[in-house]
């Protein structure tokens, strides 16, 4: 069962200047920022993953099916890279999204013409799902309003760099941020436990390119052969002001990991190491709670147990 607590934090802040557009499979949202973000490069681990080079949707559908067939047997990198795309390349390939064989998400640099899909698996759904509605319904038994928990699941941003990203769970305060151009408070990114180096600069990307308005990010690691969760926490933590940093437009923002939770459920007995998972209520809302009623969201060992069972069932 989710428990509760207070907290106190930061109200939320003004928004920066923003446009957006929207397409028919999904909506995009562009950033005007004045913070500097990570290269792409590094966003895109082009050094320790090089990329291969991109054919076509049939290329594509049979590297698909082959990660799909290596994800059946054990732990893979769940991600694709390819370089040489287009932005037409990648118009066309959203435009063909229900040809392809699995429902991924997509990461692109359009300044490297690099792309990056995530293939998903059962797994790895069930646990972003698990905790992404655990989330809203301790929410809505507090009475929060739906707008204000409004759910952008895997919405597609487009920063300033034009890097395009989806995330697997996302949600926003639609009153406080009430169009399609704001930036989420509250993202959840999952995968299998060999992509948990590219999961961390998922988290890097959504801190780093919303200039910190993106103020919780869950990633959630899961190792099928140990049946083992794995949770880590992250604020966004503004960079010392530098000279150099203020030439390149200011301090920009890096992720800070919080906490880390590690769930075991292939032990006898079901184990947790660390602490509670705490979803501060000012960080995914947006605004402080109003008490008693509004509290953090807290899932106690009892019930990471609970979640983790379900998902590795």
């Amino acid at each position: 069962m989710l428990s509760r607590s207070t907290t106190t934090g930061n109200d939320e802040s003004t928004p920066m200047t923003e446009l957006s557009s929207s397409r028919s499979s999904g909506t995009e949202t562009m950033r005007t920022t004045s913070y500097p973000v990570p290269p792409s490069t590094v966003l895109a681990m082009t050094g320790q993953y090089p990329p291969q080079t991109y054919r076509g949707l049939q290329d594509l559908n049979r590297e698909i099916a082959a990660l799909q067939d290596r994800l059946r047997q054990r732990d893979a990198n769940q991600y694709i890279s390819f370089k040489h795309v287009s932005a037409d390349d990648l118009r066309l390939l959203e435009e063909s999204r229900d040809q392809l064989r699995a429902a991924v998400r997509l990461t692109y640099f359009p300044d490297i013409e690099t792309l990056l899909i995530k293939v998903p698996t059962l797994h790895h759904e069930k646990a972003h799902r698990s905790f992404a509605e655990e989330t809203v319904t301790a929410l809505t038994n507090m009475g929060v309003r739906v707008m204000e928990r409004e759910p952008t699941g895997a919405g597609r941003y487009t920063a300033r760099s034009a890097s395009r990203k989806e995330a697997d769970s996302s949600y926003r305060n639609g009153l406080l941020r009430p169009t399609g151009t704001d930036w989420p408070h509250f993202v959840i990114e999952s995968g299998l436990s060999e992509s948990l180096s590219r999961l961390r600069q998922d988290v890097n990307w959504w801190i780093a390119n919303s200039g910190g308005r993106v103020l919780l990010v869950l990633l959630l690691k899961v190792s099928r052969s140990d049946q083992t969760l794995t949770i880590e926490k992250y604020f966004p933590q503004r960079q010392p002001s530098t000279r150099a940093r203020v030439a390149a437009g200011g301090p920009g923002f890096v992720p800070q990991r919080i906490t880390t939770t590690v769930v075991k459920v292939g032990t006898t007995p079901p184990s947790v190491q660390g602490p509670p998972v705490v979803l501060e209520f000012n960080r995914v809302i947006g605004r402080q709670p109003v008490a008693p009623r509004e509290r953090d969201v807290v899932f106690a060992h009892a019930t990471l147990i609970e979640l983790a069972l379900m998902i590795f069932k």
